[in-house]
């Protein structure tokens, strides 16, 4: 079976242009199936039926995972069987039946405008080495809701300051544009001229024959890791010890452009969503905002 997994994850990486973490997230869930398989005395895709894969349903449960990891890990099996039947490596698909349990839609955490900009207060009060790049990195990713994974394979080429705009390659290597604000703008030139000279000079940030948008101190382009450290850091002295992450900032984005009027498929486009249905979690508002709009719009308040 480790094969035909191999098989199958080149064939994710080929065909569909998966990025890296998500081709990794594949790779564990798949791993871990395989690891259940060798326990049961199966090594081999034909082994498997209906009946062994809903064994390994009840494992995942018994063995108290939570709900979306059940749900991910399902669905890479599925469409790791569909992929065997497609290329004729099998003649049926025993994983075509099998329901995963469903997965509780909580609301995502969202900043509100006051966080925002308490802690972009407190950081322009520190100056070190790489505030201007952090306080750029950050503006961007509230101001255009990108993933962190588009952000980090940001080039110099792929942003306009003049007409602030930026150009991100998602998922499934789909291109989009995003506009980006005055205020962004504004940091990111300041980020351009005074900072990132000094970081590419530490390193050959030109590895891959492109100029990366965001540099380490080392010169080199910016991990997930790095942007993940670097967010974190930014918030980290919010009142309550709420923990920020660049997903925070794509959920606030979202939320902050739909309360201000924007409407679901413009902000879908934006945020790079094949399914509309994937925004919708989005349109979310609290009882106080709710309220507001009941009164202001009904005909007989």
């Amino acid at each position: 079976m480790k094969e035909e997994i191999e098989e199958y994850l080149r064939s994710l990486g080929v065909e569909r242009g998966l990025s890296v973490q998500t081709l990794r997230a594949y790779r564990g869930d798949l791993e871990a199936f395989r690891e259940f398989c060798l326990r049961a005395g199966l090594d081999s895709p034909a082994e498997v039926d209906h009946r062994f894969l809903r064994r390994y349903l009840a494992y995942l449960q018994t063995r108290g995972y939570s709900r979306s990891t059940i749900a991910r890990r399902t669905a890479a099996v599925r469409s790791f069987f569909r992929y065997m039947v497609r290329k004729g490596l099998l003649d049926n698909n025993p994983a075509l039946a099998l329901a995963p349990p469903r997965r509780q839609r909580r609301l995502p955490r969202v900043l509100s405008i006051t966080e925002l900009e308490e802690a972009q207060r407190r950081q322009s009060l520190h100056v070190y080495r790489t505030s201007l790049r952090d306080m750029a990195l950050v503006e961007l990713l509230y101001a255009t809701g990108m993933r962190v994974g588009e952000l980090v394979g940001l080039n110099l080429g792929d942003i306009d300051l003049k007409r602030g705009e930026v150009r991100v390659l998602g998922k499934g290597r789909k291109e989009r544009v995003i506009p980006v604000h005055a205020a962004a703008v504004q940091i990111l030139e300041a980020y351009l001229e005074r900072e990132r000279p000094i970081l590419a000079a530490n390193g050959r940030w030109g590895e891959d024959g492109k100029a990366p948008l965001f540099l380490s101190v080392r010169g080199h382009r910016l991990s997930d890791r790095g942007v993940r450290r670097v967010v974190e850091r930014f918030f980290q002295d919010l009142e309550g010890g709420k923990r920020v992450s660049p997903h925070t900032l794509r959920h606030t984005f979202a939320t902050h452009l739909l309360q201000g009027g924007a409407d679901l498929r413009s902000v879908q486009e934006m945020l790079g969503h094949v399914d509309l249905s994937t925004t919708q979690i989005y349109t979310h508002l609290d009882k106080k905002r709710l309220k507001e709009v009941f009164f202001q719009a009904h005909p007989r308040t």
